[in-house]
């Protein structure tokens, strides 16, 4: 058994999002603030035992942001469950969560956090009323504070919540005043009422390992250190003949250590002191003994684990002396021995795992090989994750990527429309190259090292902001097959923008008419030019329909377009690097500085192609940008498209960065106090352009940078 949906409406970020789960292990990936938290505490207000009644008691900051006003509408979370199967423990959870006559392998449990019956009574009343209005409607709702509100709990409920007319018809349509009736509940939509909550809790059994953030304090704690569970459990396997000899020999010592004449003598001098201060008369009785515990669960859990760092010392100290990441997989190995040690002594109808990310200062290499390799054993693990690793460990149908939006997460789903070819091969590649673009706000696929190596340099000599911080991955393909991995960017999938930037490979030199009149140079160019053509023109229709992936083209190729940009200094600054020869130097000089664009752009072919390789030149040329460098059109329109996500103070800061690198101080100080004058309204793009038109030339990469984004927001 396992839970294959969790649907969650109004609850903290999630206005209305469905999570798909699949047996085994699940992952959730998202920047910080997304949700993952907030995910994982629905799912344990459904299935986690050790969560206390109260934690039901949800509060008005628990209501997602997107409601106008919160008082009224219901916050919804539901569980789906599949493979019910025919063990004691899921049949009595298959009676609850379907019909008892009924063989089904499915099952549905719902929490409803709603305004109690009272207040859904008058708004029922309202709705019947002939002169209702907004106004009433208002008056009722002003009524209403979070202690009217009441959580219950429900099974076998069949609504679709994420359709708004079902919402409207359960809950309430607050524009047209239409309610329904308490009394009247559809208990075919809403489901059965169960008055006892850890019904269903108490047939799962839920293992929760949270964040790890102080790990000794949680090994400290009494009733939740793993390893002192763990202990207990070992001393109750003791036999009772080994237990009393062991309790003896504490008792023995106890003994031996009070009766030490210099313990005695302690005693004593502190009575004297007693007896001379306070007097015989109110002077306490007293001695000093040894309280070593002589209960054999007590013993046990004065035992601490004393580790090494690793196998090339024989060292070992306490577990606060270790390495953080080491200490961190102390822990998480504890908590998967004491759930392992559980669980077959719970029969449970299913066996959950909800783990938040165990990456925390694990090396990455663990934290792959600790997923790999750990058999959970007929339970459904769900973890959050921030780790390529973890997460390129997991089958692509498991991962459900959550994406910040304005007051609410949107939870993407991956796989979704994909057949299972298709996700074989995303599968392999993420394992092979722990890709980030799972975790990117925006993805820009290229064809090789050359444009993986500039590109992000290019943008941040320009610019002064790193495409890190725009939350931009750059995706190396490593050929000019994109398809596959731009897949995963749609309406079904991912909606995140993806730019494919390749080469168009129009041929720098005319081509002859006739084909049998080429060299072995121009045949080699004629054939790039066609194979150029048919990947543009499938590659168009690829992404005609497709909003959130477009392709952007060099007019030749990447190095040739770069420098015919207007970027020859920059190449002829990196042949000190290349050659040695001042001669090979000097010509190679004399072609970059030619008024002849196919000599430039072959020249900077042949020192890509055949001099260094393009990767190294791409390392070389690198090293040589600066502000003054020219960003190619079709890779500045690629970098605008992917980064649709950012914001006005991404620009102000590279337009701070560019104007305090080509103007004065004076005029540096000038454009900041009059960008601080702006007002909420003004402060727009255009405005923003307006202004750094006054310090920048009009076709400045900035200029246009801005109108690419702009473009693309109204697209």
């Amino acid at each position: 058994m396992y839970i294959s949906k969790l649907y969650i409406r109004n609850f903290r970020n999630f206005c209305s999002q469905n999570f798909l789960f699949q047996p085994g292990v699940n992952t959730l990936i998202g920047e910080n603030g997304s949700g993952k938290t907030n995910a994982f505490f629905a799912l344990r207000l459904m299935i986690d035992n050790n969560l206390p009644i109260s934690a039901s008691k949800l509060i008005e900051t628990d209501f997602n942001r997107n409601l106008s006003r919160w008082q009224g509408h219901w916050i919804i979370i539901s569980l789906q469950f599949e493979d019910l199967d025919s063990s004691e423990g899921a049949n009595i959870l298959a009676h609850k969560l379907e019909h008892v006559n009924e063989a089904s392998s499915s099952g549905s449990y719902h929490f409803y956090f709603r305004p109690n019956k009272k207040f859904r009574k008058k708004l029922y009343e309202l709705s019947i009323d002939k002169d209702k209005d907004q106004q009433k409607l208002e008056e009722i709702l002003n009524e209403i504070t979070i202690n009217e509100y009441e959580g219950v709990y429900h099974f076998r409920g069949t609504a679709d919540f994420s359709v708004e007319a079902v919402y409207k018809e359960l809950v309430g349509d607050f524009e047209n005043i239409i309610f329904p009736n308490p009394d009247d509940e559809k208990k075919d939509l809403l489901g059965i009422t169960t008055s006892q909550i850890f019904l269903v809790r108490s047939e799962i059994a839920c293992t929760h390992i949270k964040a790890l953030r102080d790990v000794m304090a949680e090994l400290r704690k009494n009733r939740q250190s793993p390893l002192l569970n763990l202990l207990r459990g070992s001393a109750k396997n003791i036999q009772v003949t080994a237990a009393s000899n062991i309790t003896s020999k504490v008792t023995d010592l106890n003994e031996t250590i009070s009766n030490l004449s210099e313990i005695k003598e302690l005693a004593e001098k502190v009575k004297k002191t007693l007896d001379s201060t306070i007097g015989f008369t109110y002077a306490p009785n007293v001695s000093i003994r040894s309280e070593l515990p002589e209960d054999i669960n007590k013993l046990f859990q004065s035992l601490t684990l004393w580790v090494g760092d690793g196998e090339d010392t024989s060292y070992q100290g306490k577990l606060e002396d270790l390495s953080l990441g080491g200490a961190n997989l102390i822990y998480i190995t504890l908590k998967l021995l004491e759930y392992e040690y559980k669980q077959p002594t719970e029969e449970k109808a299913a066996h959950f795992l909800l783990i938040e990310e165990p990456e925390a200062h694990i090396h990455t290499h663990i934290q792959k090989t600790l997923f790999d390799n750990y058999k959970f054993q007929n339970t459904q693990v769900i973890t959050t994750t921030h780790s390529t690793h973890i997460s390129s460990a997991n089958k692509i149908k498991s991962v459900n990527i959550l994406c910040k939006e304005v007051n609410e997460t949107v939870v993407c789903h991956p796989s979704n429309g994909l057949d299972d070819n298709e996700c074989t091969k995303i599968e392999r590649y993420l394992d092979a190259t722990r890709s980030t673009l799972l975790f990117a706000k925006g993805v820009i696929l290229v064809e090789g090292d050359a444009e993986l190596v500039l590109i992000p340099a290019l943008f941040k000599s320009v610019f002064g902001l790193s495409l890190d911080e725009m939350g931009v991955s750059l995706i190396n393909m490593n050929s000019t097959v994109f398809d596959h991995i731009a897949n995963l960017f749609h309406d079904q999938r991912i909606r995140r923008h993806c730019a494919i930037i390749t080469d168009h490979d129009i041929s720098l030199t005319p081509l002859k008419v006739n084909k049998d009149d080429d060299t072995v140079e121009e045949r080699k160019s004629r054939n790039s030019e066609i194979k150029g053509e048919e990947r543009k023109q499938k590659l168009d229709l690829y992404c005609k329909d497709n909003p959130w992936v477009e392709a952007f083209y060099a007019e030749h190729t990447f190095e040739v377009d770069f420098v015919l940009t207007g970027n020859q200094r920059e190449i002829i600054q990196s042949l000190s690097k290349i050659y040695k020869s001042k001669k090979s130097i000097d010509n190679s000089k004399a072609l970059l500085e030619s008024s002849d664009n196919i000599n430039v752009g072959l020249e900077t072919l042949r020192l890509a192609d055949k001099v260094v390789g393009k990767g190294w030149f791409a390392l070389t040329l690198a090293e040589e940008l600066t502000y003054e460098t020219f960003i190619p059109d079709y890779i500045l329109k690629a970098i605008a498209f992917a980064a649709g996500h950012i914001g006005f103070k991404h620009f102000v800061k590279m337009a701070k960065y560019r104007i305090e690198q080509h103007c004065s101080y004076d005029e540096f100080c000038e454009f900041v106090d009059a960008l601080e004058n702006l007002n909420d309204i003004e402060q727009s793009y255009s405005e923003l352009r307006k202004l750094c038109e006054e310090y920048l030339d009009e076709n400045d990469d900035l200029i246009l940078l801005i109108d690419n984004y702009e473009r693309y927001q109204v697209c």
